[in-house]
């Protein structure tokens, strides 16, 4: 009878066991929740009407980003940034957090998604480029359409994964021009550093990365992010803005997303404009030199400062006041004090005789 009592006792103890967690499981779920970027609240949506000069842009063309290097090395936070695969290049090198790939264009997140899971299937960047090869086109579809099976947004990345291939000047491209700037312009970025791309791909497959539908000028996206960098203590160290600021004349919604972003006085804006570039001064190298790009660095504090500034103001103004650093390339340090602008209490009205466009 004992021996019976001791073999029911054994069983009841094994199969508890079963049914209960390990120890080893427990703190692998909690990790895990603790690392994931923490997806904004609410989302602009894309714009219908957009004033771009082309209906997408799956790729950047922006030559000279090794200028910003120096700048934004190591500076670790919260990464913030528009358009497609400029921004793995600088989240590599700042080692940020987390990263937020923002973009109204729904095309271009649904590129970024496609980046982030090649990356994640690719333990090595020859096997991530293999994938983007215009030759492997159909054999990677499948794989998509595999992956992205039963998703919200599966139809917008099938039309991404055909603007990616369009034309001449795509994703396939960059990513050969991307060893043409590492040969050229000595550019070291993840497509020839392994422990850059290994950065990026721990932090897509620890879900510290995620592409976001977003609006620099709409009244969701930017708000959240900033709301949800206070809430973890952790600022935003690099925003990366492309040339969009270029295409509107700082509305009060860019204001306040400026003003709402959780920074420190570390915290750096990168970008790049075209508008007036030819006479201010662009570097060697670029692609299109009928339409070259002039680098700009600011501190977000100093951008802040301008944002809640009541005046009419456009990029172009900025870059008046700016510093050279070299050909090309330059910094924006001056507070609206140290300018001889005064407050005209509106920002909508372009005043007599501005002739900063």
């Amino acid at each position: 009878m004992q021996k019976i009592l001791f073999l029911l006792a054994l069983s009841l103890i094994i199969l508890l066991s079963n049914c209960i967690p390990s120890r080893a499981e427990k703190p692998k779920r909690e990790f895990k929740s603790k690392k994931e970027i923490p997806v904004p609240t609410d989302l602009d949506l894309p714009r219908k009407e957009r004033s771009l000069r082309v209906d997408h842009y799956p790729a950047s063309n922006e030559m000279r980003i090794d200028l910003f290097r120096p700048y934004i090395e190591n500076l670790g936070g919260i990464y913030l940034g528009v358009g497609t695969d400029q921004n793995l290049t600088f989240i590599a090198w700042a080692r940020s957090n987390y990263a937020y790939l923002m973009d109204f264009d729904p095309v271009v997140v649904a590129v970024n998604r496609i980046h982030l899971y090649f990356i994640e299937k690719s333990p090595t960047y020859a096997e991530y480029k293999t994938l983007w090869e215009r030759k492997n086109k159909k054999t990677s579809l499948e794989l998509i359409k595999k992956h992205f099976a039963g998703d919200p947004e599966y139809q917008t990345i099938l039309i991404a994964w055909q603007v990616a291939h369009r034309g001449s000047t795509d994703v396939p491209e960059r990513l050969r021009d991307l060893d043409f700037m590492a040969k050229k312009l000595k550019l070291k970025t993840f497509n020839n550093d392994s422990s850059d791309y290994n950065y990026i791909r721990n932090m897509i497959i620890n879900k510290k990365i995620i592409a976001i539908s977003g609006d620099l000028t709409g009244d969701k996206s930017m708000r959240s992010i900033g709301e949800t960098a206070r809430s973890l203590k952790i600022p935003i160290r690099v925003l990366y803005m492309s040339n969009a600021e270029e295409y509107f004349r700082f509305p009060e919604n860019y204001r306040k997303n400026i003003q709402s972003l959780y920074h420190d006085e570390k915290s750096l804006v990168i970008r790049t404009s075209t508008v007036g570039s030819k006479f201010i001064g662009y570097p060697d190298g670029e692609k299109f030199e009928e339409m070259p790009f002039h680098y700009n660095i600011q501190r977000i504090s100093n951008l802040s400062k301008w944002m809640s500034f009541r005046h009419y103001l456009s990029m172009y103004y900025l870059l008046s006041i700016r510093s050279d650093i070299e050909k090309g390339f330059s910094r924006i340090e001056k507070n609206p004090e140290d300018t001889d602008l005064k407050e005209s209490g509106t920002i909508d009205v372009r005043p007599a005789g501005w002739r900063w466009r």
